[in-house]
């Protein structure tokens, strides 16, 4: 095909495309709307030796894994609905809803909680950030001075929990995207549907390559009441 022909395609399904797209746009946004809101609330910690040295910078490496472990692990969670005093919250449940990084590079631990409460899920950070911080506390307390770690709360600690699902742009544009595709794939296998039909002498020509002898027309039936 031509550029022209997709041209003349696109204007003679052009409302099947539209159609499509808004019905794909449309589902995606009211997909959305029925999801329940999901929020997120992060807060940093600072690990950083007493010195830096090679051989003590792997070694808070190593720590900084093992604390990410840590602040992930059902022991935490029980240590947290302890200290918040939650009645009736499954430690396994609130295990799933935390997750920590160990930032390496920056010496850097990430805590993040997620929660359909956004007030809750920056109450639960927090707690992780203290009990992380208390559980480094007591470790230095045995260690040599200038062996020590010291982590500390960036930012102020927890921040204000943000929404992260559902992301109604993200699935706006999924929506008129996958209903543009579709409304493409619709509108080309209706054009295919509609060409493979002959429909003149001059299309048999064209598509048999000879010439048109004759034609035999279409037979109408009479109309009821006539006489035979």
């Amino acid at each position: 095909m031509q550029l022209g022909e997709y041209i003349e395609v696109l204007w003679r399904w052009g409302w099947v495309i539209i159609l499509v797209t808004a019905l794909c746009a449309a589902g995606a946004i009211g997909f959305g709307k029925l999801q329940t809101p999901r929020y997120s609330s992060i807060v940093e910690l600072n690990v950083t030796p007493a010195r830096l040295e090679l051989g003590l910078s792997q070694t808070v490496v190593n720590m900084l894994r093992n604390y990410a472990a840590s602040v992930q692990a059902e022991s935490t969670a029980r240590k947290i609905i302890e200290r918040l005093g939650l009645q009736g919250i499954d430690p396994a449940r609130l295990r799933s809803q935390i997750q920590a990084e160990a930032v390496e590079g920056e010496y850097k631990i990430k805590i993040e909680v997620t929660d359909e409460d956004p007030v809750f899920a920056q109450r639960v950070a927090q707690a992780a950030a203290e009990i992380l911080i208390g559980e480094v506390r007591a470790f230095a307390a045995k260690q040599d001075p200038l062996d020590r770690l010291t982590a500390t709360m960036l930012n102020g600690g927890a921040q204000p929990a943000g929404r992260t699902w559902p992301k109604m742009r993200l699935l706006a544009f999924a929506g008129v995207g996958g209903g543009l595709v579709l409304g493409l794939l619709i509108a080309l296998f209706l054009e295919w549907s509609r060409v493979e039909l002959v429909q003149t002498p001059q299309e048999v020509e064209q598509w048999l390559d000879l010439p048109v002898l004759g034609s035999i027309p279409a037979l109408r039936r009479s109309r009821m009441g006539k006489s035979k």
